[in-house]
C-alpha cells in the first residue's frame, strides 16, 4: 500500500517554533527537521520540530503500524516551506527512501 507523500502534504502546515532538543527559538527563515508519523485512517501528523543544530535525519528503527518520515524545511511565519524527505521508513515492507 502507497500512503501520501509526507513532503508534500506537510508542506504548508502550521507548527510551533520551539526545538524538542535545546528548547530554543526557531525564527522565520530558518533551516529545520522534522519527524512526522502516519498511521491508518490518519493524516500525517508532525510530532517533533528541530533546530538546523539538533536535527535528526535518520530513522533508527521502525514503529510498529507506522508510516514514518525525517524531514528538512524552512520555518516561515509559523508554517513549514520547501519541504524535502530526509528518510523514511514503511511499516509493510522496511524501505526507506
Amino acid at each position: 500500500m502507497s500512503h501520501a507523500d509526507p513532503a508534500a502534504a506537510l508542506n504548508g502546515a502550521q507548527t510551533g517554533h520551539i526545538c524538542s532538543g535545546c528548547n530554543k527559538g526557531i525564527r522565520t527563515g530558518d533551516q529545520l527537521h522534522a519527524y512526522a508519523t502516519l498511521y491508518e485512517g490518519d493524516g500525517w501528523v508532525l510530532r517533533r520540530i528541530w533546530c538546523d543544530e539538533c536535527g535528526d535525519t535518520a530513522i533508527e528503527s521502525g514503529t510498529f503500524g507506522a508510516d514514518e518520515a525525517t524531514l528538512s524545511a524552512i520555518f516561515w511565519n509559523h508554517r513549514l516551506v520547501g519541504v524535502q524527505i530526509t528518510d523514511r521508513s514503511r511499516p509493510e515492507d522496511g524501505e526507506r527512501v
